[in-house]
């Protein structure tokens, strides 16, 4: 190899831009000389210095731990480092485990979503479910994301959307008899949130088709209750099971209509 390479066969070498490079002189972290024509030349001492930069920057280290390390390398700086590398594979491994195990469940759950029976109402038990609530006036479905990426702003991890059936909104009837989206909410796995859906047994109707069908399948659900001589005991909750976020078609939409309800004798007891 030549004693010393100019900039544009480091960047081909090491696939990065010739900012990048300068980058890292201004940051003190290589020292390439300079030619009499001014071009920066890069020695041996610079190659394996960009390889410790490339595998630390990999891992996540910053420029200055990158350049404090260079400067005082020893055996046990090396040794205290590959510590730091391994407890770092270590965090990432977890975080990995659960991101995989989360997309498991969405495409588990985007799963389930297509083989619910649709246009049939149901009885279904569900348990105690917690949720994160933000009640704002919804004038269009197109607010309901908004609110949606407001709302996990509370969470530890941002809120993955594709695949997701735990984020929903509350229907409530108003005076006029017109029907009104008053909050939307996610269902949490674990911890407190702001409102709670009681563990009890529910109606259920699936329907496809796009957003606007829910007055009468609401009137559906209404009607079964003064069949079966049930009462409300809840307001009306809308999963969007398949929204825009996995489809552009709106004939692919599956929405869930659930509804909390108490048979005579539970209230006679």
């Amino acid at each position: 190899m030549k004693k010393a390479v100019q900039m544009r066969q480091i960047c081909k070498l090491y696939g990065i831009s010739p900012d990048s490079l300068r980058y890292y002189e201004k940051k003190g972290l290589i020292h390439p000389r300079r030619a009499d024509n001014q071009y920066r030349l890069y020695t041996l001492k610079d190659i394996w210095r960009l390889n410790v930069i490339r595998d630390l920057l990999k891992l996540g280290f910053g420029t200055d731990r990158i350049r404090d390390y260079l400067k005082h390398r020893t055996v046990e700086a090396t040794s205290d480092l590959l510590q730091e590398e391994e407890q770092e594979l270590q965090r990432q491994i977890r975080e990995l485990s659960l991101r995989l195990k989360d997309v498991q469940k969405r495409r588990q759950d985007l799963q389930e979503a297509l083989d619910q029976p649709q246009d049939e109402i149901l009885f279904r038990h569900f348990p105690r479910r917690s949720c994160l609530v933000l009640k704002e006036q919804i004038e269009q479905d197109e607010d309901i994301d908004y609110l949606l990426t407001r709302l996990s702003g509370r969470m530890e991890e941002q809120l993955a959307i594709l695949g997701n059936g735990d984020t929903g909104s509350v229907l409530e009837m108003q005076p006029d008899g017109s029907l009104r989206c008053t909050c939307v909410m996610i269902c949490i796995q674990q911890g407190e949130g702001d409102f709670i859906l009681e563990e009890g047994e529910y109606l259920v109707l699936t329907y496809g088709g796009p957003y606007d069908q829910h007055h009468e399948h609401i009137r559906q659900l209404q009607r079964e209750m003064e069949r079966k001589h049930l009462r409300q005991s809840g307001p009306f909750l809308e999963f969007l099971l398949v929204d825009v976020h996995e489809t552009h078609r709106p004939e692919e939409y599956i929405t869930q209509l659930q509804v909390r309800v108490k048979r005579q004798t539970e209230e006679k007891r």
